[in-house]
């Protein structure tokens, strides 16, 4: 093999490599490339996967919201409670009437309510007393001792705020069976709203509506209403007993058994009591001993006129009943100053929201002042924390006694009859 030969030789093996690392080479990049695409491919598939999964999460989400959205929500437990007010005897005697009658002879007693009504109206229930009948007839109009007041009275109760009336008194019958059916009708005629306890207009009635059952706020308030003594100038007839709810401890006992088995909460108000007499008499005690063995929750008692003290007592069954022995008068034309300042049962009830059980949770007694100035004119309840020291001063019991009637002597009282009784009394 000469030189020539060996070099081409050698050209051709060095070419043939050349072209063995070109392929190389190339497989090289080929399977680098091939990585590399399929490393994409991995990492766009996986952000798809997961954009897919988010997406699929938020439309689950989405969807689940809306079937919630459709679906009926449980409301929120809010604390159920209702606030009562009540206030002693309503009644105007002449000199009140005469306040309330114009030269035309037209009548109106709005202004007696004018100063206290807030009160009024800002409570769910407010109680009032109204002592005696309420007539048609203008003429048949009067005051002491055979009372008789204006329809128009009962329309200054009602403008008033008050929205339950308690006419179960010792002047029910003081106009007859007039004065009953009177009253009767204009409440249910005109007032509808308005719960009327105690008289009706027929045995059907009395039978049907001695136990009144309110409904407000979620509760469910038997009211019950009697009187324990009817005076002699004015008795009711035995036909006609269906008239008045008379204290009788037997249909008492069948009242509040039906009351509690329809109610929440039981009230009676009673009235009972020794006039002018500050502190609760036996006759009173032994009434409310039994109120409390039938279980009743709440008293409020009418007909001394004056206040008397107030409180919790325990009941045999374990509870206590709250007991207003009197809140004095209300509206009157009485002279004496313990006849003039008087008291507003303020009274909270709640249920317990674990056990449902309804409770008193709060009350107390407010005091009121009834004012007059000279010559008995200018009637009108106040707060007696609205009062000041000039009202007294102008006060018409300076003409009528000569009692000290001051902002010291007028708190001194309260103090000594706005307080609770001794716990279980």
């Amino acid at each position: 093999m000469n030189e020539t030969e060996r070099e081409k030789r050698k050209r051709k093996l060095a070419r043939k490599r050349r072209e063995q690392v070109k392929r190389q080479r190339m497989i090289l990049g080929c399977v680098m490339l091939a990585v590399i695409f399929g490393g994409i491919l991995i990492f766009v598939g996986k952000a798809c996967t997961n954009d897919a999964k988010e997406a699929g999460a938020k439309i689950e989400k989405k969807e689940k919201g809306k079937k919630q959205k459709g679906k009926k929500q449980k409301p929120k437990k809010k604390e159920e409670s209702l606030h009562m007010v009540a206030v002693g005897d309503n009644f105007y005697h002449d000199t009140v009437l005469a306040e309330g009658q114009s030269e035309s002879g037209q009548w109106d007693f709005n202004f007696l309510y004018e100063h206290i009504k807030k009160e009024i109206q800002a409570a769910d229930l407010a109680i009032v007393n109204q002592e005696v009948p309420l007539i048609s007839n203008p003429d048949e109009a009067t005051g002491y001792p055979l009372f008789g007041t204006p329809l128009e009275g009962g329309e200054a109760l009602a403008n008033a705020g008050f929205d339950v009336v308690a006419m179960a008194t010792n002047h029910s019958y003081d106009k007859g069976s007039t004065g009953i059916q009177e009253s009767v009708s204009f409440w249910k005629e005109r007032h509808p709203e308005m719960t009327l306890l105690g008289i009706h207009d027929s045995p059907e009635s009395q039978e049907k509506e001695r136990v009144k059952i309110i409904e407000k706020n979620g509760f469910k308030i038997a009211m019950l209403n009697y009187t324990t003594l009817i005076n002699i100038g004015a008795q009711v007839p035995e036909e006609e007993s269906y008239c008045v709810d008379v204290y009788d401890e037997e249909q008492v006992k069948i009242d509040v058994a039906k009351a509690k088995e329809e109610a929440d909460l039981v009230m009676v108000y009673l009235h009972t009591g020794t006039e002018y007499e500050n502190e609760p008499d036996q006759a009173t005690q032994e009434r409310i001993d039994f109120l409390a063995e039938q279980g009743v929750d709440i008293a409020l008692c009418s007909h001394p006129h004056v206040l008397r003290p107030f409180g919790m007592k325990a009941r045999p069954d374990g509870e206590q009943m709250l007991v207003y022995y009197s809140l004095g008068n209300f509206v009157s034309g009485q002279t004496g100053m313990t006849q003039l300042l008087e008291g507003m049962a303020d009274i909270t009830i709640k249920r317990d929201e674990k056990t449902g059980k309804v409770v008193i949770s709060d009350y107390s007694m407010k005091p009121l002042v009834m004012h007059y100035e000279s010559g008995h004119t200018g009637y009108a309840v106040y707060p007696f924390e609205d009062y000041t020291e000039e009202m007294a001063k102008r006060h018409g019991i300076h003409e009528d006694s000569d009692e000290e009637f001051t902002m010291e002597s007028m708190q001194e009282y309260f103090n000594n009859y706005i307080n609770e009784m001794e716990t279980g009394r």
